[in-house]
């Protein structure tokens, strides 16, 4: 009798165990959603404010970058980032378009980080300094011209073309599926926070219903 009451007082731990763990899962999965949500949102809107409200341009610009993910190792959230950093220096969207993979092959080869590349690669187009000077990358034109943005596409594609596809074919990390995963936990915490901000609103109510 006191190995079966045992037992079955295992059982019931166990059960308990299983509980705890399977709720403590739920939770962290939506704190690292909510996380990824807000990087998410926040670099779609610093893209939006740099192309200073034209949501067409950001629609177009967000789905590049999710197509960009699926061949490179980059994030959509890291690609509309560095879109953001060229957009405060340069307006037209095809000139964005045409520069962003050019700026992770550069990242990619350099291993740096995208928005690193970005910086340099927008301020080399958007003003007169050459940031590129010292990776051997020669410009030519006014700022803003489209000789100097083909020049710099130029020379981009001739030093680093093709590097950050390269990369992402021999990668052993997974960090393409991880990346998949990542917008999917990105999708789940825009959920968490809508219904997160509809049950404020609800308490707030019931607290005060004068407001």
């Amino acid at each position: 009798k006191q190995v079966a009451t045992f037992g079955n007082s295992v059982k019931k731990l166990g059960a308990a165990i299983g509980v705890t763990f399977a709720t403590t899962q739920i939770i962290r999965l939506g704190q690292a959603s909510i996380r990824a949500a807000d990087v998410q949102l926040k670099a779609e809107q610093s893209l939006l404010v740099a192309l200073e409200g034209r949501k067409d341009v950001q629609e177009r610009l967000i789905k590049q970058a999710a197509d960009l993910q699926k061949l490179t190792l980059f994030g959509d959230e890291e690609t509309i980032r560095a879109q953001a950093l060229i957009a405060a220096f340069v307006d037209e969207e095809e000139t964005i378009r045409r520069i962003i993979p050019l700026v992770q092959d550069l990242a990619a080869a350099k291993q740096m980080q995208l928005s690193a590349a970005a910086d340099l690669v927008s301020k080399t187009l958007g003003s007169t300094t050459n940031a590129l000077a010292r990776y051997g990358i020669q410009v030519e034109g006014a700022v803003g011209s489209s000789e100097r943005l083909e020049t710099l596409a130029n020379a981009l594609t001739k030093a680093f073309g093709g590097q950050a596809q390269a990369m992402a074919a021999v990668d052993i990390t997974f960090t393409q599926l991880k990346n998949r995963w990542g917008d999917f936990t990105e999708k789940l915490g825009v959920g968490l926070q809508k219904a997160i901000l509809e049950v404020a609103d609800l308490i707030q109510f019931a607290l005060n219903p004068a407001l």
